[in-house]
């Protein structure tokens, strides 16, 4: 427990310091033979059914509840075949074959495959698999964390995870977002992404049109938060604090100031004419 504690702390700094709505949300792989903390519902027997593991997000981080899901949980079988690798069909394009017959997502079976080229996976038996939990009131060590929250906040979050000299590279093809993006490909590459929600996480997860998710590993979580609203400090008036200052559209200034950075006039000093 005392291992989880720091975890929760930062959990409660990143609600406090970005004012966010909803808790963020803790995710831990569950290797095969790996203990399952008692305290993670089973969604089926919670919903009474398989529901798309993005609801479980959502309840995670409106609710405080934490929960263990596995193939029988989830009943958005794309997720659960072909990102989290906890159930097989036959044939390895059928993924594919159902969005083309039963959606028409793209415009057919091999622009779905196309569009997926980039994808990263897990194996299928990789996991047994996953807990998600309120970092802030977690259950488990998180492997990667979730945030959900709005577009200014993303400036500030990606920010600071670039602040060391960083970049994110960050995928979208508008399907199975949350999952695969903000929740796979997270793990598996152990860098931050940007993650647009899909239209899954937007009709059935209940993800509001104001929040987007920023997904970042257990590794960068400290650095994170520690450069939260580091960046533009040597701008007067500082633009990145909380509140965020937001120009109108106007004559250019802010509180009479031009509003502008001191790098440009400082590289305007140095074009050569």
């Amino acid at each position: 427990m005392k291992d989880l504690e720091k975890y929760k702390i930062m959990g409660q700094e990143l609600i406090d310091k970005l004012k966010l709505r909803t808790f963020p949300v803790a995710v831990k792989m569950i290797l095969p033979g790996e203990d399952v903390s008692p305290n993670a519902l089973r969604p089926h027997e919670v919903f009474g059914r398989e529901v798309p593991a993005c609801m479980t997000y959502t309840w995670c981080r409106r609710s405080g509840f934490s929960f263990f899901l596995q193939g029988n949980d989830i009943a958005c079988k794309p997720a659960s075949i072909k990102y989290f690798g906890l159930e097989k069909t036959a044939d390895p394009d059928d993924v594919y074959k159902a969005w083309d017959r039963k959606a028409r997502y793209k415009r057919n079976t091999e622009a779905e495959k196309k569009s997926r080229m980039s994808d990263v996976c897990l194996e299928f038996g990789e996991i047994q698999g996953f807990v998600v939990s309120p970092l802030n009131l977690t259950i488990v060590k998180p492997d990667l964390v979730m945030i959900y929250t709005s577009p200014v906040n993303l400036s500030h979050l990606i920010l600071s995870a670039t602040y060391e000299g960083d970049c994110i590279m960050s995928y979208f093809n508008g399907m199975e977002s949350s999952c695969k993006e903000g929740i796979v490909r997270t793990y598996k590459t152990n860098k931050c992404q940007v993650v647009s929600p899909g239209m899954g996480d937007r009709v059935m997860a209940a993800v509001q049109d104001h929040e987007i998710i920023f997904s970042l590993p257990e590794s960068k979580l400290e650095m994170v938060l520690n450069n939260l609203f580091l960046a533009g400090k040597k701008i007067n008036p500082e633009p990145f604090g909380i509140p965020h200052l937001n120009p109108t559209i106007s004559s250019g200034t802010v509180y009479g100031k031009p509003a502008e950075a001191g790098v440009w006039n400082y590289l305007r000093k140095r074009i050569k004419k």
